[in-house]
Parts: structure tokens; C-alpha cells; sequence
């Protein structure tokens, strides 16, 4: 069986982690930062579809994804298959880590599995990853701004 990871660059968020968990969490905003999946649709429960739009270079392709962890502010989780788990298993997590009261640390992964694993790598494995480090400085991005706006006056 072939195994791969893609990963994006760790990042550090100036911001509260509970502040980026909610950029990441709104995933109908997800147009407004995110250059790679500029359009998600599900309703964060265990099992539910995740139906998207990825940008891949010049290229917009369809996506669809279960949804298998929400653990606020730390996990979100989701994986797809491409005909069964033994040709293609792909699991996507997007992973907070605080790292004090007003910063916390973002990384994406893919972790690959199966048969096609070779192909899709070798494919997209560099889009991929071009895509995960755009999604990183555009979640730290939104939320570093989300917290310096600070609480709205009364």
C-alpha cells in the first residue's frame, strides 16, 4: 500500500485560537480568504457531505468530502475516496494549536492512501500544497484582522 502526506507550512496566527477556529469553522465565508476552496458547503456534522470548489492553478474542480471530526477549536476533519479505500483514501485535516492567550498555530495535511496515491502525488502534489500554504496566510490573514478589531461598542 502507498502512503503520502501533504502538508502546508505551519504558521503562527496573532490572534486567539478560538478567534481562528471561528474563520475556519464559518466555512460560507470561506470566498472571502480562502484562494483554494473558495466555495464549501456542509453542515460540519459527522458524516454530512462536504461539497466543494477547489482551485487548482488555473483550473476549478469539483469536490465532494465527509465530513469525520469537528473538535472545537482544534480539529476539523474530512476525507473522500476515489472508487474504494484500497485505489484512493484522502484525509484532510486542518489542526489548531494555541500557543497562549492571543496566538495559536494553523497546519493543513492530506494524508494519502492506496494505489493512486503514486499518481496523485506526482499529479497535484505540488498544487496541492501551493493550495494549503494559500489557505494558511489567508486564515492568518482573516483572523489576525477579526482580533485586532476587537469587541464592537455597545
Amino acid at each position: 500500500m502507498f502512503n503520502h502526506v501533504l502538508r502546508s507550512d505551519q504558521i503562527t496566527i496573532d490572534a486567539p485560537i478560538e478567534t481562528a477556529w471561528q474563520v475556519l469553522a464559518a466555512v460560507e465565508d470561506y470566498g472571502e480568504w480562502n484562494p483554494f476552496t473558495p466555495s464549501v458547503k456542509t453542515d460540519l456534522k459527522r458524516g454530512s457531505r462536504v461539497d466543494m470548489r477547489v482551485q487548482m492553478g488555473p483550473i476549478r474542480l469539483k469536490q465532494t468530502e465527509v465530513v469525520c471530526a469537528v473538535e472545537p477549536p482544534r480539529l476539523l476533519a474530512w476525507y473522500t475516496t476515489m472508487g474504494t479505500r484500497f485505489l484512493l483514501y484522502a484525509l484532510r485535516e486542518q489542526r489548531l494549536e494555541a500557543l497562549g492567550e492571543s496566538q495559536c498555530r494553523y497546519v493543513t495535511t492530506d494524508a494519502f492512501s492506496g494505489l493512486l496515491t503514486p499518481l496523485v502525488v506526482a499529479v497535484a502534489g505540488r498544487a496541492v500544497e501551493r493550495g494549503f500554504n494559500s489557505v494558511a496566510h489567508g486564515l492568518k490573514q482573516r483572523a489576525e484582522a477579526l482580533a485586532n478589531e476587537g469587541p464592537t461598542p455597545s
